[in-house]
């Protein structure tokens, strides 16, 4: 039986509490920092409201829709375990979207009988999907705080690299997304963190923990194997650093991450290789192709008319082939022409596009200097980033996912693989180097007016873009 509206609005209260509940626990967490719990309840706020406004079949990737009659996408997925209570039985290349990593959809499928068994209808309780998804959102931005803290951010810088972790359009567009991505990421960097852990406190929990993450990442979607190179590093070198006896003790917790993180990561593709014969990193073309623009003039040729993706579909002259400018602007407003929508919106987007340029180009740079040398603080006293395996670590990280884009936008040539979703865990390391940035020049007023300017024009036309794309 459907619930009634009063009843509902009952749930949703409830809801709503046990957030503002969440909310105050967190904030202990923060340490009562006013600015970092203010940042932390505006992104929520965000997301509950993109979500309010957002239903399962806008704004998605591989969804296709619930109940949309053709059982294919990750939605009719997520109906097909909740129907039948176990693992596809036939080629999931027989239905379109069917073949990936099933973490996700598990927790969903159980989580929609769950909202079907309280009485709520079967439309809403899909919507209610996005509840996970948000939820997932949250907790990336939380862990992004605490990695934060390990690297020794502490506040303005720390509040600079959380605010614009918290507000940066990828991790608002992938809070309604109902597809594996934002669980993906969400364990990806818990995994960083744990593993940072390890390396400071070589223990079984923290390797057990790293293990349950990474493999955790992989069962949600293959790509949450990008962290395993950098963490393998810190494996690495743990191992040539410590003697006999704690080398051969790092053995066993190594052969302890494998037992747990391979069966995880990895069951589902192997199963569907000997069940079925589908390659291990099957993926089917999708998205508009672009393979006919030359390799150079997918890097130099920039064309900028609009601060959304271009795309025939809507209107536009080309699909847009340039792979940096792609890489931009799905990572601020996705696939979407926003104005088409609310033309109030356009102006904000520009601001967001423009900020959005100018922010990734320093953080660039920033990388690789607090790559090669540490971070100083204003006063020149203290140093940041001070262990050079700390530093490769992160440029390992780096690296791995901007290569994986590229050589992904480069090999399939088509629009959907220069989305930056696959490898929107990169604003973590670059919030991280926007933090050591402000650190260093905190001294110098004019430099961090400057760079405090640009990151409040970046939020402020986020959060600008993301409320208006709900209003009529």
């Amino acid at each position: 039986m459907a619930l009634t509206r009063r009843e509902y609005g009952l749930l949703v209260l409830i809801l709503m509490a046990l957030t503002i509940g969440a909310a105050v626990f967190i904030s202990k967490k923060l340490k009562k920092d006013g600015v970092l719990f203010g940042t932390f309840v505006t992104a929520l706020i965000l997301r509950i409201f993109y979500i309010i406004y957002t239903p399962t079949w806008e704004r998605q990737h591989d969804v296709i829709g619930f109940n949309n009659g053709k059982g294919i996408g990750q939605a009719a997925l997520i109906e097909w375990l909740a129907e039948n209570m176990k693992l596809p039985d036939f080629d999931p290349r027989k239905r379109w979207g069917f073949f990936q990593p099933l973490l996700h959809h598990m927790i969903a499928a159980a989580w929609l009988k769950i909202n079907t068994a309280l009485g709520i209808a079967y439309d809403r309780a899909c919507e209610n999907i996005q509840i996970l998804t948000l939820i997932y959102s949250m907790i990336l931005v939380f862990y992004g705080y605490r990695i934060f803290k390990k690297m020794g951010l502490s506040g303005l810088p720390l509040a600079a690299a959380v605010f614009m972790l918290a507000l940066h359009p990828s991790f608002i567009l992938m809070s309604g997304s109902v597809n594996n991505d934002m669980l993906c990421l969400t364990l990806l960097i818990m995994s960083v963190f744990y593993a940072i852990n390890w390396y400071n406190d070589s223990g079984y929990g923290n390797i057990v923990k790293t293990a349950l993450c990474i493999g955790g990442a992989m069962m949600a979607k293959l790509s949450g194997f990008l962290a395993a190179p950098a963490i393998a590093f810190l494996f690495l070198v743990k191992l040539i650093r410590g003697g006999k006896k704690e080398a051969v003790e790092h053995l066993k917790q190594f052969v302890l991450f494998g037992c747990i993180s391979f069966p995880i990561g990895l069951f589902f593709p192997f199963r569907n290789l000997i069940l079925f014969g589908v390659p291990l990193m099957y993926m089917p073309e999708v998205g508009e192709p672009v393979g006919s623009h030359s390799v150079l003039s997918r890097i130099f040729d920039v064309r900028v008319t609009s601060p959304y993706s271009s795309m025939v579909k809507n209107g536009n002259a080309f699909d847009e082939f340039n792979v940096p400018v792609a890489m931009i602007k799905t990572s601020l407003t996705g696939e979407y022409d926003f104005g088409a929508v609310n033309r109030y919106i356009t102006p904000f987007a520009w601001v967001l596009f423009v900020t959005g340029v100018i922010l990734a180009c320093i953080l660039f740079i920033a990388t690789i200097v607090y790559t090669v040398r540490p971070c100083k603080s204003a006063d020149g006293k203290e140093e940041l980033f001070k262990d050079p395996v700390i530093r490769i670590f992160w440029a390992i990280f780096y690296a791995v996912g901007l290569i994986f884009y590229l050589r992904l936008a480069f090999s399939v040539p088509n629009f959907s693989s220069e989305d930056f979703r696959y490898v929107a865990y990169l604003i973590v390391p670059e919030s991280l180097y926007l933090g050591l940035l402000i650190t260093e020049f905190r001294g110098n007023k004019i430099i961090t007016i400057a760079i405090m300017t640009l990151l409040a024009l970046f939020g402020c036309a986020s959060a600008g873009v993301y409320f208006l794309l709900g209003l009529p």
